[in-house]
C-alpha cells in the first residue's frame, strides 16, 4: 500500500469540508475521486501531499505516504519530488517562467535520478514527452510560449521524468481537446514503474476509461460513485461555420485576422461573424490559438493585422484605445453640500507661517526655573543662548556647564570650540574629568 488517509477530517470556520474519510491508495491502481465544484476534491488532493489551505485546519485523523507523514517538515522533504508528484489545475504557476521547458525537465530529472549520465536523462526526458503527448519542438520554448493545454502536457512531462510512487491528478485532461485527451488518459494508466494514482476529474468519460476505481466525494464524506448518466439521445444540432445564424443581425465581424506567437502563425487571414443571440463554438487542438483568438476580441493582445467592426463602426484592437474613446463621466455632487471655495490664483491656498525663532534656555526654563539656571551655569548670559550651543558659550566664558546636559555637536565652524590647550594649566584649574562636567581633555576651572 503506497498512501494511507484515515479518519481525517479538515474544517474551515464555516464547517467541516472533509468529515472522517478514510482511503488506501495501491500500487499499479488509478483511483478516481468525482463530486461536485467546491466538494472538497482538490483539498483532499493537497491533504495527501501535507498541504492545507489558508483558513483550513486539520482537526483529527491522520496521513500517511510510503512510511511518511507528510504534515512534518521532514515527511515532506523525503517526499517532494522523489515519492510524490503533482499535477495541479493551473500547471502554468508550476513552471519557472525564466527558464526552457527542456532545462527544467532535465533539472527534475538530475534530482530524481542523481546516478544517472547526460545521456540517460535526456533519453528519459524524451520517453517522457513522448508519454505525455508533448512535441519535442515545444521543450525549446518558455512556460509563456506555450498554451495551456500545452503547459499541462509539460507539467504531466515533468512528472512522468521524475517516476513517483504516486502521482496525484487534478483535473488533468481540463485543457486538452479529446484526441490529446484520450492520449494522456492512456498514458498514465500504462505507466511502466506501476504507480498509485489518485485521479480527480469532473469527465466522467476519462474516468470511466482510465479508473480502477471510482469514488465520489459528497457532503465531506467518500462513498463508491453511483453510474454516470447515459448521454441525450437526441443531442442538439449545432450549425457549421458556412451557415447562417437564422438571420440575426451582424453585430461582430472580424476579418482579415492574423495572430503571430513567438514567429509561428497561428491565425492567417481568418474571420468571424457574429450575430445578436448567437453563440459561437471554436474547437481545435491545443495551441491552435483558440485562447488567442478570445483574448484579441476582448482587447487584451492585439492581432498582427486584421479588421475588427461592432454593429458596423470600426474599433480598435488595442483596449487601451477603445477606452480612451469613451467620454469622462462627470463626478456627481451631493444635493445640498456647498461647493467649496477655490484659492485665489496670487496667494497660495495654504499660507505657510513664518519659521519660529530657536528657543533659548531662558525661555525653556520660566517661572522659578530661571533663578536655578542662573545658579547652576553661574552666568545669566548662558540663560540666553540657544540649548544646542550653552556647553560651547559656558567653556568660552570660563563658567560652569549645567549638570546631566553634555553638549551637542557644533552644526557651524563658527560655534566649534578650540582644540585643548598645550599650555600648563593655572594653579586654580585642573584637569581631571568628573561626571557631568563636560567632554575629557579640556580645562576645568
Amino acid at each position: 500500500m503506497t498512501a494511507t488517509v484515515s479518519g481525517l477530517t479538515i474544517a474551515t470556520a464555516r464547517g467541516a469540508v472533509l468529515d472522517t474519510v478514510d482511503l488506501d491508495l495501491h500500487r499499479g491502481q488509478v483511483t478516481a475521486i468525482v463530486g461536485e465544484s467546491g466538494a472538497g476534491k482538490t483539498t483532499l488532493a493537497h491533504a495527501v501531499l501535507g498541504h492545507l489551505a489558508p483558513g483550513t485546519r486539520r482537526t483529527a485523523g491522520r496521513v500517511e505516504v510510503a512510511g511518511h507523514d507528510p504534515f512534518t517538515a521532514d515527511g515532506r522533504a523525503a517526499l517532494r519530488g522523489r515519492v510524490t508528484g503533482y499535477l495541479p489545475q493551473d500547471p502554468a504557476s508550476a513552471l519557472d517562467p525564466r527558464r526552457e521547458v527542456l532545462a527544467q525537465l532535465r533539472t527534475a530529472a538530475r534530482i530524481a535520478h542523481p546516478g544517472e549520465g547526460r545521456h540517460e536523462r535526456d533519453a528519459r526526458v524524451r520517453a517522457a514527452a513522448d508519454a505525455a503527448a508533448l512535441d519535442t519542438a515545444l521543450l525549446r520554448r518558455h512556460p509563456a510560449r506555450l498554451s495551456g493545454g500545452q503547459a499541462q502536457r509539460a507539467l504531466l512531462a515533468w512528472t512522468f521524468v521524475t517516476r513517483p510512487r504516486l502521482v496525484i491528478l487534478d483535473e488533468p485532461t481540463s485543457g486538452l481537446d479529446p484526441d490529446t485527451a484520450r492520449r494522456v488518459s492512456e498514458a498514465f494508466t500504462r505507466l511502466p514503474w506501476e504507480p498509485a494514482v489518485l485521479l480527480v476529474s469532473h469527465d466522467r468519460a476519462l474516468v470511466d476509461r482510465a479508473a480502477h476505481r471510482v469514488l465520489e466525494l459528497a457532503a465531506g464524506r467518500l462513498r463508491p460513485a453511483p453510474a454516470a448518466p447515459s448521454a441525450l439521445a437526441h443531442p442538439p444540432r449545432h450549425r457549421g461555420p458556412d451557415e447562417s445564424a437564422g438571420g440575426g443581425e451582424r453585430v461582430v465581424a472580424a476579418e482579415g485576422l492574423t495572430i503571430r506567437r513567438g514567429g509561428v502563425p497561428l491565425l492567417r487571414n481568418a474571420s468571424l461573424h457574429l450575430a445578436a443571440g448567437e453563440m459561437a463554438a471554436v474547437r481545435g487542438v491545443s495551441g491552435s490559438g483558440k485562447t488567442s483568438l478570445a483574448r484579441a476580441l476582448c482587447g487584451l493582445a492585439p492581432p498582427d493585422a486584421g479588421r475588427l467592426r461592432v454593429h458596423g463602426a470600426p474599433v480598435a484592437w488595442d483596449g487601451a484605445a477603445r477606452g480612451a474613446r469613451r467620454r469622462p463621466v462627470p463626478r456627481l455632487r451631493r444635493a445640498g453640500r456647498p461647493r467649496r471655495a477655490q484659492p485665489a490664483r496670487d496667494r497660495p491656498a495654504h499660507p505657510r507661517p513664518p519659521p519660529s525663532p530657536p528657543r533659548t534656555a531662558a525661555a525653556s526654563r520660566r517661572g522659578p526655573n530661571r533663578h536655578r539656571c542662573s545658579t547652576v551655569s553661574g552666568s545669566p548670559r548662558t540663560c540666553s543662548i540657544a540649548p544646542r550651543t550653552v556647553s560651547a558659550a559656558a567653556n568660552a566664558t570660563g563658567s560652569r556647564s549645567p549638570a546631566r546636559s553634555p553638549p551637542s555637536r557644533p552644526r557651524s565652524s563658527a560655534t566649534r570650540p578650540s582644540p585643548p590647550s598645550t599650555t600648563p594649566p593655572p594653579a586654580s584649574c585642573s584637569t581631571r574629568w568628573t561626571p557631568g562636567a563636560g567632554p575629557p581633555g579640556r580645562r576645568y576651572c
